[in-house]
């Protein structure tokens, strides 16, 4: 048996026995009891735990120049509490790509896989990022496919904000004191003053103002392309499986039970649903449709497919076009 040391620090580690013990708690009033694992304790030295290294677990990777992303501590120390973290590892995923060019060409749908969350979640970020300016998402159209959606392109602001004092105010007592003091020692060297509020005027107002309408033109796809898609489109329908077939149709008459008749019919009508690589696709009829599905029923879609399939997997949303190019 390993002897206790004498160093002034020991630490340890929690590791399950096979004993348990009963507990009781409370939920709603009422007692619960139930059986927990005991844990034990094992004790490891200073020197030990100094020693130890997880550096020959697998092989590593062969660190090079220009692989690493470098970002100002001030985001994770302080803008991280307000904006959240999955919020603030959004920004951070987009920054680093963000090399002589701050509007990197990504999608949505390849950025919300990298990150292992909905195009659906992702949206609701970069609402978020986009209310404090950190980023602006522009939907690109093609003039080859005249009133179609190409991609969702996000600008991203490459200089960290500095907190107003309002949003100051509403960090954790301990993060509030070290950003103060953190403040103070850069004023000593840069004339620094926080704002005292967040701008009246978000940067979402200020470039919808800037911009135009344009009237969507009737159906102008030239050189066959929408004869093209509507071909492809009925094709990849026929082809569905028996599987992806029945999904959809018990998917389709638990949705219908949530809505008005003529909202399905608007929303759900020309759907069809796709299983791909372990995703769900919801193919939708058009770009508006496509986008109305993903903020407003993706929770219902969700449950639903969840519920019917019994396997719960990545829902994406896109049109025919998209499924086609």
């Amino acid at each position: 048996m390993k002897k206790q040391s004498n160093e002034s620090v020991t630490y340890f580690r929690y590791v399950s026995t096979a004993e348990k013990v009963p507990r009781t708690r409370k939920r709603d009033d009422q007692n619960i009891e139930d059986l927990v694992t005991v844990n034990k304790k094992i004790y490891f030295t200073a020197s030990e735990v100094a020693a130890f290294s997880l550096e020959g677990f697998g092989k590593s990777l062969v660190a090079q120049s220009g692989n690493k992303t470098i970002i100002e501590n001030y985001i994770l120390d302080y803008w991280q509490p307000i904006l959240g973290f999955q919020a603030t590892m959004v920004y951070i995923n987009y920054h680093r790509m963000c090399i002589n060019n701050d509007m990197p060409f990504r999608s949505i749908d390849n950025m919300a896989e990298i990150m292992g969350i909905t195009r659906q979640t992702l949206s609701k970020y970069l609402e978020i990022l986009e209310s404090h300016a950190f980023v602006m998402r522009f939907w690109a159209e093609s003039k080859k496919r005249s009133g179609m959606n190409d991609a969702t392109r996000v600008k991203v602001r490459a200089t960290i904000p500095l907190l107003s004092e309002d949003l100051v105010a509403q960090l954790p007592d301990n993060i509030r004191e070290s950003h103060n003091a953190y403040i103070l020692k850069l004023s000593e060297s840069y004339d620094i003053e926080l704002a005292e509020n967040s701008p009246d005027v978000s940067p979402v107002t200020i470039i919808e103002n800037q911009g135009f309408e344009r009237k969507p033109q009737s159906a102008v796809i030239g050189s066959g392309i929408k004869e093209h898609i509507e071909r492809k489109n009925e094709e990849v329908k026929l082809s569905r499986t028996v599987e992806e077939t029945r999904l959809w149709e018990e998917a389709c008459s638990f949705i219908k039970t949530k809505m008005t008749l003529p909202s399905f019919q608007t929303w759900f009508g020309e759907a069809y649903l796709l299983i791909r690589e372990g995703k769900i696709i919801i193919v939708a009829s058009h770009d508006m449709a496509r986008d109305w599905l993903d903020r407003n029923y993706m929770d219902l879609l969700n449950y639903t497919i969840t519920h019917y399939s019994g396997i719960e997997r990545p829902i994406i949303i896109k049109t025919a076009d998209q499924i086609i190019f």
